[in-house]
């Protein structure tokens, strides 16, 4: 009854160490997965919107070199300014979409106020910028496209991703940590279980046991 008692004490004494480890590796797992998803989401998003803003700025460059190809500089291409506005209208995130000569001025943009500026992106903190360098036929530098898209709206959608993801990780990550911990407890008291039964089918055929069993049986015979 003793050793019984004692081999229990043992196995409990195994789970507390034990469980919480497990615990603390599947919480950690399920942790740097969630990271890994957030990680990857927010990539695909930043990678699709600077996708979306290079085809913006290479369609707009492509129609300043055709026009440049044709002999009208850049100052004198007076339908930019309707196209850039129709190009930011298109969307929300858009600050300005602005045409600089190559002395870094700004010339056109769909952003009025902004016409005549130096931009040399620098001090640019609030803006997600693409720019795109555009050349004649020959290659000679005609102008740069860019084009300016609202950074704190970007970074408030990558939190409510961010979010979205952790609302939906915390729960799954308590989840696998309860199931799991009770995973380990149920093996370990499997294991303990058949130890014991082990062990007590050792003492059942073990020579020395049984002789000592048939002396007990026999030491009323002696005595007579």
């Amino acid at each position: 009854m003793g050793g019984a008692l004692s081999s229990d004490s043992k196995m409990i004494r195994l789970a507390i160490r034990t469980v919480p480890v497990f615990a603390v590796i599947i919480g950690f797992a399920m942790f740097l997965a969630a990271y890994m998803n957030f990680s990857g989401v927010r990539s695909a998003y930043l990678d699709l919107i600077r996708s979306r803003m290079a085809m913006m700025a290479e369609g707009i460059g492509n129609d300043i070199s055709t026009a440049s190809t044709l002999g009208i500089r850049l100052s004198e291409q007076a339908t930019l300014p309707d196209l850039l506005a129709r190009q930011a209208a298109t969307d929300p995130l858009t600050l300005s979409i602005d045409v600089a000569g190559d002395d870094g001025a700004v010339v056109f943009s769909s952003d009025a106020t902004r016409v005549g500026a130096k931009d040399d992106g620098g001090g640019d903190q609030a803006a997600f910028r693409q720019e795109e360098r555009v050349a004649n036929d020959i290659g000679a530098a005609v102008g740069t496209v860019i084009v300016r898209l609202d950074r704190a709206a970007i970074d408030k959608e990558i939190d409510r991703l961010r979010t979205d993801i952790l609302n939906g990780a915390v729960p799954a990550g308590l989840a696998a940590v309860a199931i799991g911990s009770l995973t380990c407890l149920l093996l370990l008291t499997n294991l303990h279980r058949r130890a014991r039964q082990s062990a007590l089918g050792r003492s059942a055929d073990d020579p020395i046991g049984r002789a000592a069993k048939e002396m007990q049986r026999l030491q009323p015979e002696i005595r007579a």
